[in-house]
């Protein structure tokens, strides 16, 4: 179900760019708002993927003296 959310709102923004690119005014401001909108959603993706994560625990170093 999810990718039949994204194919429509690929198809819209598709429609909405060939409508909006005709107009020499537009094109500017939609190629920032598109820019934009992707930067958003990289940070968005990479602040949920690493939020929490911790670096590992260093190894414990007790049984050094058994190691030759």
């Amino acid at each position: 179900m999810k990718d039949i959310w994204l194919a429509g709102a690929g198809i819209v923004f598709g429609w909405l760019m060939t409508k909006t690119w005709q107009d020499p005014g537009c094109q500017i401001g939609l190629t920032i708002f598109l820019v934009l909108t992707a930067l958003m959603a990289l940070t968005f993706a990479l602040a949920v993927v690493g939020h929490g994560r911790q670096a590992p625990a260093p190894p414990d170093d007790a049984d050094e003296d058994t190691r030759l």
